[in-house]
C-alpha cells in the first residue's frame, strides 16, 4: 500500500512540475513576442518619420521646391526590413511605415507652410 501511495505522489509531483514548466515557457514566449513587436513598431514609426522629413526637405530645404510632389508610386525600402509609402493629396502628406506586422503613420498638413 505504501508503494502505491509513493507512486501516486511522484506522479502528482511530476505533473505539477510539468504544468509549472509549461506555464513558465508560455509566459517567456509572450514576453519575447512582445519585445519583437516593439522592435517592429519602432522601425515602422521611424520609417514614417523619415519619409515626412524627406518630403519637408524636398519642399522647403536649401534646394527644395514647393511644387515637389511627395507621392511615391512604390514603397521606399530601408535596410532594416521596413518600408514606407508616401501619399500627398491637397497639401496633406501621409506617410505609412511598415515593418513585418506593424504599421505606423505620420501625417502633416502643408497648407500652413505655403502661406
Amino acid at each position: 500500500m505504501s508503494g502505491q501511495a509513493m507512486l501516486i505522489i511522484v506522479m502528482i509531483l511530476g505533473a505539477s512540475m510539468l504544468g509549472v514548466a509549461t506555464i513558465a515557457g508560455y509566459i517567456s514566449l509572450q514576453k519575447i513576442k512582445s519585445s519583437t513587436e516593439i522592435s517592429d513598431s519602432t522601425k515602422a514609426i521611424y520609417a514614417a518619420d523619415s519619409a515626412v522629413e524627406w518630403c519637408l526637405y524636398n519642399k522647403f530645404g536649401p534646394n527644395g521646391t514647393s511644387t515637389f510632389n511627395c507621392t511615391n508610386p512604390s514603397p521606399i525600402s530601408f535596410g532594416n526590413d521596413s518600408d514606407v509609402s508616401v501619399i500627398e493629396v491637397n497639401n496633406v502628406v501621409r506617410a505609412i511605415g511598415h515593418s513585418f506586422n506593424s504599421y505606423r503613420a505620420f501625417g502633416i498638413f502643408l497648407g500652413v507652410f505655403n502661406q
